[in-house]
């Protein structure tokens, strides 16, 4: 195991706790430095096993934390300590040091079931902004969750395709309350669909799929992916702004 491996399953494991301070101990961690101190002494507790310490560094006011509640960072790192041949987990050192950048925690689920509930959960976690590009949108369920957060003062914009059913279906009118757009989309000889299906969550998290955001759509066999991945927020904000740029018609 690595060092870098080991630190992201102390964090893993602390969070599946019931530590009352679980919470201050993770954020700590995520900023700490994580080392293996290999010492040639044996412990004389398992033959022929030699000591090894884990070493915590992390910034001041951070080691303030770790030290109130070491005694639960030094079950964690007993915890999680992997079993070998040569060493045994003798003890956990706490020292100060300099701040560890943050890696990013990336997830990605792919749902199958009870899609519109997800998308619902992700939309009331929003902060900032949502952006979202429908073929088709009448799902009034949905509305009234973006309807609570631009009343927040969410920056809530959609682009939809300039469809009938997107016209006449719903019981609400987009346009009354968000920045629309409705676009269509143009071969040489035919008008298309705008097909795309996909939101843009506080540019950290993207959801996209087949699920059209209607509710006929969760009688159907859909797929929606939920990624909480800034990059790939971003291509799909990206994609987003290009689209706004290029629509024909917002009203």
């Amino acid at each position: 195991m690595t060092e870098q491996q080991y630190k992201d399953l102390l964090i893993a494991t602390a969070k599946m706790s019931e530590y009352e301070y679980k919470d201050e101990v993770i954020e700590a961690l995520k900023v700490a430095s994580v080392s293996f101190q290999k010492e040639w002494g044996f412990t004389y507790h398992l033959p022929n096993h030699r000591k090894e310490y884990i070493i915590i560094s992390v910034v001041p006011d951070k080691l303030t934390v770790l030290r109130k509640y070491e005694n639960f960072v030094d079950g964690l790192c007993r915890q999680v300590y992997e079993p070998n041949d040569d060493y045994e987990y003798w003890g956990l050192i706490l020292k100060p040091g300099v701040l560890n950048n943050v890696s990013e925690e990336i997830s990605q689920e792919i749902l199958f079931d009870d899609i519109q509930n997800r998308i619902i959960d992700e939309i009331r976690q929003a902060k900032f902004l949502i952006w979202i590009a429908m073929a088709w949108f009448t799902n009034k369920k949905i509305f009234d969750e973006l309807l609570k957060k631009r009343n927040d003062g969410l920056d809530v914009k959609i682009i939809i395709d300039n469809n009938m059913i997107n016209k006449d279906k719903p019981s609400f009118v987009l346009e009354d309350y968000f920045e629309v757009y409705r676009v269509d989309v143009m071969s040489e000889k035919y008008k298309n669909i705008m097909h795309r299906k996909f939101c843009v969550i506080d540019l950290e998290v993207a959801m996209h799929g087949t699920f059209n955001w209607t509710t006929a759509a969760n009688y159907n066999k859909e797929h929606w992916d939920v990624d909480h991945n800034r990059q790939t927020a971003k291509s799909f904000a990206e994609e987003f702004i290009k689209m706004r740029r290029d629509a024909n018609c917002r009203y």
